[in-house]
């Protein structure tokens, strides 16, 4: 009897058993990879630890350090399409990887070898480490997005992508009780271990994807230059609005995101210990949700699950306008859907973005997509912060002017939402089918005392309009 491998490789029965083993490759490649990529996230919990209590940076090299990886992000722009040009997308992402591995151990490894001279030059070495291994970070996302819309099959991208995305994020959930466990005493010595920890996870990950059998893309027989794939994708007014969607958004979620954690520690509480808390339920509560957001994206496409669910995010998020110290239980529920609903967005975007890409511009345009966030996501918090700071100049306390300051959250979410609206998606169902099968918000409207509103919304319009919900 023939085995499989006797068959011809575009067999159609081969294929799909390829396929089938390279998913799970890749599910268990993320399960490994978590605790460096959470590492490697700016303003992590390791990395705070790192450079704020290690290091004892003052806040104004804290926060150029943690900025760069998102700088690195614009600048990869520059970088990926000439590798795509020279090498495959999947050499790209696992060349990346050992890349990534050695920043790290490199960094972890200075930090045990000579502690008295890191602490001296705390600032350029940790410009310089943070700094490659986000540039090798930037270059290793895109390739990883360009390489899994390469073989992962539009048919089911909505449930794996949910699938291996609920794995990560059980894999992070269990890294980050981990990480507080041990960054109890945030010695050198103490962060060094947890970041070689994460590197060795990481080897193996790095190992695995090696092994996944999936090609993806070859490298084009003819180079196509930067000026043909610039002028393709200004041409292509349906991704350039899908790019715009995603500035804004990025925009928005951490102009408000990045200080909601400052909102707990310096009016709530003091402790930032109890302040973790909600992370943890919010990655908890992503990983359960993910397998509906998945059913839901493969059922009626990105666009129309994205567009309710940024409306979700903004719904949810209206208790931070009126929460005190009495009532902060009520964040512990508000971050735990935040986090359900966020999960859905993450991998919206993802499958949008999938969707859209050009196939002969891909590195470049999956390069775009995120260089456009991540101006988003650097620039937002600046100028909020300059803002929060002017309204408290005036006289306003800070519980008052982070109470106005949440109660935005709505107008801007409405915002990305107009701009979502112009963003076209082939093969989505209209909007409000989403917004039935969600039929499950009314009961979370209620339960925030806004019943009136999720009505309203269930409520059908016009005349001979009848609810299926």
């Amino acid at each position: 009897m023939s085995s499989l491998f006797d068959l011809p490789v575009d067999h159609p029965v081969r294929k799909r058993a390829v396929i089938r083993r390279s998913l799970k490759m890749s599910s268990f490649e993320a399960v490994l990879a978590m605790p460096l990529v959470y590492t490697g996230q700016p303003a992590n919990l390791v990395l705070a630890a790192l450079l704020a209590q290690g290091l004892k940076l003052d806040p104004g090299a804290y926060g150029l350090v943690v900025s760069l990886p998102f700088w690195c992000n614009m600048l990869q722009l520059f970088i990926t399409p000439v590798l795509g040009r020279w090498f495959a997308m999947r050499s790209v992402f696992i060349w990346a990887i050992w890349l990534h591995i050695a920043c790290w151990s490199g960094f972890a490894s200075t930090l045990l070898i000579a502690p008295e001279w890191a602490m001296a030059h705390a600032v350029p070495l940790s410009v310089g480490f943070v700094g490659a291994a986000g540039m090798v970070a930037a270059v290793m996302g895109v390739a990883w997005t360009a390489y899994m819309q390469a073989w992962v099959p539009a048919r089911v991208r909505g449930k794996y992508f949910a699938r291996r995305n609920r794995l990560a994020q059980a894999s992070n959930f269990i890294f980050l009780l981990l990480a507080g466990w041990a960054l109890m005493n945030p010695s050198l010595d103490v962060l060094a271990g947890l970041i070689l920890f994460a590197c060795w996870t990481r080897a193996i990950s790095a190992v695995v994807a090696a092994r996944t059998q999936a090609a993806g893309d070859p490298v084009a027989p003819e180079r196509v230059s930067w000026l043909k794939q610039w002028n393709d994708l200004r041409q292509n007014k349906r991704y350039l609005r899908s790019v715009v969607f995603v500035a804004a958004w990025m925009a928005v979620l951490n102009g408000f995101g990045a200080f909601q954690p400052v909102f707990m520690l310096t009016v709530l509480t003091d402790n930032a210990g109890v302040a973790s808390l909600p992370l943890a339920l919010s990655l908890l509560f992503g990983a359960l949700a993910l397998p509906a957001w998945g059913h839901l994206l493969d059922r009626y496409g990105a666009r129309p699950v994205l567009f309710n669910a940024v409306a979700l995010w903004a719904l949810i998020g209206l208790p931070w306008m009126f929460v005190t110290k009495e009532s902060q239980w009520l964040l512990y529920v508000v971050w735990a859907f935040t986090g359900a609903v966020n999960a859905g967005i993450v991998i919206g975007q993802l499958n949008l973005l999938m969707k859209l890409v050009p196939p002969e511009c891909k590195a470049l345009a999956v390069g775009l997509n995120i260089a456009a966030g991540s101006v988003g996501t650097a620039i937002a918090p600046i100028l909020t912060g300059q803002l929060l700071e002017w309204v408290m100049a005036q006289g306003w306390s800070d519980l008052r002017t982070y109470h106005a300051f949440f109660a935005t959250m709505p107008f801007f979410a409405i915002g990305v939402l107009i701009l979502l609206r112009k963003v076209e998606e082939p093969r989505s169902a209209p909007v409000n089918h989403v917004l039935g099968a969600l039929r499950n918000a009314r009961t979370l409207g209620a339960a925030l005392g806004l019943g009136f509103i999720s009505q309203s919304l269930f409520t059908p319009r016009g005349p001979g309009k009848r609810s299926e919900y």
